[in-house]
């Protein structure tokens, strides 16, 4: 990181490191409160109207949490992705239908974690509102998500070493986080805006997506953690949407997908604090990942129609297994036998054969070589959620 690479009011942050002698680190000052809204406005404004748009797309769904639940696992995969993880879809509806990771790559673990944080903290936010979004949350979520992952710190502590951003050095960094030492009080003061509401004589309140991308942007700057701050920086935004009683909207898709423009924006942000550019660009991020959510949640709708109107035409009683067992396929898209056995309620023959039922029409299809807690794959469900 280059002193030159910085503005003059980020200059002044800049501290010298005594463990790196000859290079520095920049302390953020405390998330602004206001931000210039010209230039940005309508980008804010299409953002919010999107927001709008998918509560009353999935109000008609005629099970949305079976839709949504998929959601959270593209999630879980496009943002692991953009850390440089492998697995994918089929993976880790594989792993978390069978627990085994025989055959995966290693990194399914901290996929599925990343569900298991997503979780903790949608439903911690539901109860308690936004003052749920604490330090103790914060650390949880890391904690969950680095559990039983190669990690080479304390899962869920504040970082007690100096870390950078790109770069294979230090001194050949595109940006330098605060010391260990400052992390806790920068930390404190994210959290303390989070917590901000507005009083009864402010006249603006800032737009949930702008408090978002400030959220966003500072965390990464602060880089509380060794590891992992990326994907936990990106937990937060649907957790601070649910908070505030919006649908929770994954917007890790468009990221991976403009991963330059991504880093470049932050960056811009961190070094030369170019808000502007960072908040049309986050804007822009959640009114298209709600037009993907919408478009998805509507081709998974048709395909569990098809679904049953050919289980129709082969005469199948609406109250059997058969027929129930699309449902649960639009939400888990690879089950075992067992699983089927547990969510539907069935004797483990009822649950197998209407697996095999379903593989004989080409709903399902089954690995050939997969004999031992054997799979069944919706392969059209989760070919809608890999598409673009």
């Amino acid at each position: 990181m280059k002193k030159t690479d910085l503005s003059p009011t980020r200059q002044r942050q800049l501290v010298h490191l005594e463990s790196h002698p000859g290079a520095s680190a920049l302390i953020p000052p405390a998330p602004p409160r206001f931000i210039p809204s010209k230039g940005i406005i309508k980008e804010v404004i299409h953002a919010h109207e999107a927001l709008g748009e998918l509560r009353v797309s999935t109000a008609r769904l005629t099970n949305p949490n079976l839709v949504t639940r998929t959601f959270d696992r593209r999630e879980a995969v496009r943002s692991s992705q953009i850390e440089g993880t492998s697995s994918d879809m089929n993976q880790l509806f594989s792993y978390e239908a069978t627990g085994s990771d025989e055959g995966m790559p290693s990194d399914v673990l901290v996929t599925l974690n990343y569900v298991k944080a997503l979780e903790i903290g949608l439903n911690a936010v539901r109860d308690r509102g936004a003052t749920a979004v604490d330090e103790a949350l914060i650390k949880g979520l890391h904690r969950t998500l680095m559990n039983g992952a190669d990690y080479r710190a304390e899962p869920g502590a504040y970082r007690e070493i100096q870390n950078w951003i790109g770069g294979s050095s230090i001194y050949q960094s595109r940006f330098v986080p605060p010391p260990p030492g400052h992390v806790p009080g920068c930390m404190k003061e994210l959290i303390a805006f989070l917590h901000d509401t507005p009083s009864e004589e402010d006249m603006y309140e800032v737009p949930v997506v702008i408090r978002m991308a400030i959220a966003h942007a500072q965390f990464e700057t602060i880089h509380p953690f060794v590891d992992g701050n990326g994907r936990v920086g990106r937990l937060l935004l649907p957790v601070m949407l649910a908070a505030e009683g919006y649908l929770p909207v994954y917007i890790a898709g468009y990221l991976k997908n403009n991963q330059q423009e991504y880093y470049d924006r932050l960056a811009g942000v961190q070094l030369r604090e170019e808000w502007q550019a960072w908040l049309q660009f986050f804007a822009a991020a959640v009114k298209e990942s709600v037009r993907e959510s919408i478009h998805t949640a509507h081709a998974l709708s048709f395909l569990l129609q098809r679904w049953e109107n050919r289980l129709s035409e082969l005469k199948v009683r609406s109250d059997s297994a058969v027929y129930r067992l699309p449902q649960l396929l639009i939400g888990r898209p690879v089950v075992t036998a067992r699983h089927v056995q547990a969510e539907l309620g069935i004797s483990f023959p009822a649950a197998n054969n209407a697996l095999v039922k379903l593989a004989e029409t080409g709903i399902l299809t089954t690995p050939h070589e997969q004999q031992r807690n054997r799979t069944f794959v919706a392969h059209e469900a989760i070919d809608i959620l890999n598409s673009r």
